[in-house]
């Protein structure tokens, strides 16, 4: 055989002059290499997986926490409202207690009593108005609805309170009657206070919710005190 037939077939030529491992389709077209195995694809696709599923525990945690943190800076606001709802009642009981210390209580006690009374409304107004300014203030993801449910529900019983007491800074008779809208405020946030809490409590909420409400509502949220 001739060099020039040699050189003439392909196949012959491939195969005497390369080790490479050569593919031939069975169509008889050109010859390709094979493509080696990549072992690290598997490794890097399991290891993108678990960066993926880590990110998304670390979202769930991060929001978790923040959750945390933005009921118990809800919570905290609502204490300050709440002392100040009951130091209003503390005033208001102790000057009608010393009203009724007198046995034969005159014109001019009277005139006292009322002047102690509208007092005590007035120092308490700006007292809940302050602890409802402070409610409304506290930071809430848009997304936390339940949480912003329950500032809602809460600011609405603040609100109450604060009608209550600028009507009794002028009219100390409103002392004297049921305020309705006071606890019926009080009651329906209840609920959504409670909702509002995470699971898992990370910083002992609930105790201080059930704080909250552990007293009678009607004695603790401003039924009438009788003058």
């Amino acid at each position: 055989m001739s060099n020039n037939d040699r050189v003439s077939d392909p196949l012959i030529y491939a195969d005497a002059h390369s080790d490479a491992p050569m593919e031939y389709l069975e169509n008889g077209s050109t010859p390709r290499h094979r493509r080696k195995a990549r072992p690290w694809v598997p490794m890097v696709a399991g290891l993108v997986t678990f960066v993926i599923v880590l990110l998304g525990v670390g979202v769930v945690a991060g929001d978790w926490v923040e959750r945390n943190l933005e009921m118990r800076q809800l919570i905290t606001q609502i204490e300050v409202s709440e002392r100040a709802m009951a130091s209003t009642q503390v005033d208001v009981a102790d000057a009608i207690q010393a009203f009724r210390a007198n046995p034969q209580p005159t014109a001019a006690d009277q005139a006292t009593l009322d002047d102690a009374l509208k007092a005590a409304a007035a120092k308490g107004l700006e007292g809940v108005k302050y602890g409802g300014q402070l409610v409304e203030s506290a930071s809430v993801a848009p997304w936390h609805k339940d949480i912003k449910a329950a500032q809602k529900a809460y600011l609405a019983h603040n609100h109450a309170w604060q009608e209550y007491l600028g009507a009794a800074s002028t009219d100390v008779t409103e002392f004297g009657k049921h305020q309705d809208a006071v606890n019926s405020t009080f009651a329906a946030a209840e609920a959504p206070m409670r909702a509002a809490v995470p699971r898992p409590d990370l910083f002992s909420l609930m105790p201080r919710v059930n704080v909250i409400y552990a007293a009678d509502p009607t004695a603790a949220d401003g039924s009438g005190q009788q003058a």
